[in-house]
């Protein structure tokens, strides 16, 4: 059901019959869920579990330090390989796990737009934030290949920055549609996107924002990142609705 006004009786009416004709429960307690909810979660538990992490990251790779404690600032596996990205900062809402897992992958998999919508509705606040502190001017969604939208329907990416009301311009596209990042290990995602972003507007000593839902190890940011880096962007960061733990 729509929130933040009023309902006409007749969008009331229309919630409860699809509520009742297509019942849903809450993926965390099970409760039936009806009127006023988060579409898989009941407001209760999406509050309660879609939560914001708060503790420190890696300043490297935002790792959170209390699960890989390194230097004051920096994680163990970064301390330890030296690696470094061409983007020059990252940030995440919360980590990906529990009802913010479930919810990205209803989202994505099941295509179930308004829990897109919802996403960004509740990181809206935290992203804004965000975005006032590193002073982006333009703020680039990770593009799907043209395959890869067809087959989905939609971009998640904009889908959840759509609900979150941030302005977004399309200024990279996805040139090959390569193996899913997801599928292969650590070791193979770096070789397996590189060179397969283009970036397509100009960025020219802008301060750029990657938009993308999931960080797992930063290959698919970092290699957008270099792409924007070479056209000139002054600064590029990254910022996700999770991070992979």
């Amino acid at each position: 059901m729509e929130r933040g006004g009023k309902v006409s009786a007749g969008k009331l009416l229309k919630s409860i019959f699809l509520d009742l004709l297509f019942p849903e429960y809450c993926v965390a307690c099970g409760s039936f869920l009806i009127l006023d909810h988060r579409y898989i979660a009941c407001n209760e538990c999406w509050e309660s579990y879609f939560r914001e992490f708060k503790d420190k990251k890696c300043l490297i790779c935002g790792y959170p330090l209390r699960l890989k404690p390194g230097l004051e600032t920096v994680c163990r596996e970064c301390l330890e390989s030296g690696r470094t990205f061409y983007f020059d900062g990252v940030n995440y809402f919360g980590v990906y796990s529990e009802l913010i897992e479930l919810s990205i992958k209803a989202l994505k998999f099941e295509k179930r737009l308004p829990v897109g919508w919802e996403i960004g509705r509740t990181i809206e606040n935290h992203l804004r934030s965000y975005i006032r502190e590193i002073d982006a001017e333009i703020v680039v969604p990770v593009p799907l290949h043209p395959e890869e939208l067809k087959e989905r329907g939609f971009n998640q990416c904009e889908e959840i920055l759509k609900g979150a009301g941030i302005s977004f311009f399309s200024l990279v596209e996805k040139v090959y549609n390569t193996e899913k990042q997801s599928s292969l290990p650590a070791n193979r995602r770096r070789e397996n996107i590189k060179g397969i972003f283009r970036v397509t507007g100009n960025v020219k000593s802008k301060r750029v924002l990657i938009f993308d839902d999931v960080f797992t190890t930063g290959s698919t940011a970092n290699e957008i990142a270099r792409e924007l880096k070479g056209k000139g962007a002054s600064k590029v960061f990254v910022y996700t609705v999770a991070r992979s733990i």
